[in-house]
């Protein structure tokens, strides 16, 4: 197997989970119980917060004395409880990016909160000239705006958004500046000290499933949902304390591997160069500040991409049509229908993402196999 879906779930690293997984079987108590070996549990998970605030602070400047840090089931939640804990209803609106993860826009929806859309471009990139102007289009005051949301990497494209000159305007407003951060978390350092809020999933970063994490400078936080104590009453459930670990573990495991990325921009320049020169793909966001793990590409010959999937799922290639999380419904994306692309190119988008087990090989695999699907469809189609 070829694997270019990164975006949509990172391989899981073996040792890291297999090590983990053992302590469940050697204690399997609940770790919400009073007994010895439910506390012994629960102190797993208040050392994993513990190395995590020491991560954040070490690698994207995040003060650790002064986080909340909520573990949750999955990014989704990360993200619901990031949006439903900084939203004031004395305080109506919202600043948001256009780029946002479907579940950002659905957390803002399901809590009724009035979302203001930044204008979109053709780069992909939040311009943040455009914040001031667009507020007072809408005629409200920054009073009235309970925080701005601006996603640090867009899963599908793979911009890097300005955050900080985002959160320099923010600040001017007295406004709370949240971020999706799920697809920038271990591909490399960032300067994260601008941002009140943030999200860790541990599935994007090899942890396996089940754990992901709202992190928050404000500790005036409110639950989603009640029924038990657990996470300082902010997270009723019975804590997964094997999948916390696995994503603590595999943070640190991330930046301790940040060599290995450094191959990562010739693979993408490799694979991109092919899809132009061979393909005559338009490269989405080609000319953005990017990160040099994703390639969102755009096939205008390659009219029905259910052929494709198919015939790369045949030669083992693995890669995906944008968010997983729209991915089966064959949706055009959004981004892209924002980003100015017709809603017919935005069905012929693929997107490969790579990672830190990628090897040279298989970019060469991916091209040679990728490079007779080509050929094949379009002289059946010519024929």
């Amino acid at each position: 197997m070829i694997y270019f879906d990164y975006n949509s779930t990172h391989p899981p690293i073996k040792e890291i989970i297999q090590n983990n997984l053992n302590l469940y079987f050697e204690n399997y108590a609940n770790p919400s119980g009073i007994s010895f070996y439910s506390q012994k549990n629960f102190t797993i998970i208040e050392n994993s917060r513990k190395k995590l605030k020491e991560l954040l602070k070490k690698f994207y400047h995040l003060d650790s004395y002064n986080l909340e840090v909520i573990f949750t089931s999955t990014g989704t939640e990360a993200v619901h409880q990031m949006v439903y804990s900084f939203f004031v209803p004395e305080k109506p609106y919202a600043i948001v990016s256009p780029y946002e993860h479907d579940c950002f826009y659905g957390a803002c929806e399901l809590y009724n909160i009035k979302t203001i859309m930044l204008p979109p471009n053709k780069e992909g990139r939040v311009n943040p000239e455009d914040i001031i102007p667009t507020i007072k289009k809408f005629n409200i005051r920054p009073e009235e705006i309970s925080f701005m949301g601006c996603i640090a990497v867009s899963n599908e494209t793979g911009v890097i958004q300005p955050l900080q000159e985002i959160a320099k305007i923010a600040k001017e407003l007295s406004i709370p500046l949240i971020s999706d951060t799920i697809q920038i978390n271990g591909k490399f350092a960032m300067d994260f000290s601008c941002l009140d809020a943030c999200t860790v999933n541990g599935h994007k970063i090899g942890a396996g499933y089940g754990s992901a994490a709202f992190i928050s400078k404000n500790s005036n936080l409110k639950p989603l949902f009640k029924g038990g104590l657990q996470e300082n009453e902010l997270r009723a459930g019975t804590e997964n304390f094997v999948a916390i670990k696995n994503l603590v573990d595999a943070f640190e495991w991330q930046f301790q591997h940040q060599e290995d990325y450094k191959n990562l921009k010739s693979y993408q320049q490799k694979i991109e160069s092919f899809l132009k020169d061979e393909c005559n793909a338009i490269i989405v966001g080609e000319f953005s500040n990017r990160v040099q793990h994703t390639t969102y590409a755009i096939f205008p010959e390659l009219e029905d991409l259910d052929f494709v999937l198919m015939y790369l799922d045949q030669v083992g290639i693995v890669c995906s049509t944008g968010s997983s999380c729209k991915s089966r419904t064959r949706q055009p994306s959004q981004n892209l229908i924002r980003m100015g692309y017709s809603e017919k190119l935005a069905q012929q988008a693929l997107r490969f993402s790579y990672g830190i087990f990628t090897k040279q090989e298989e970019v060469e695999l991916f091209i040679h196999k990728f490079r007779e699907i080509y050929k094949n469809i379009i002289t059946s189609k010519i024929g």
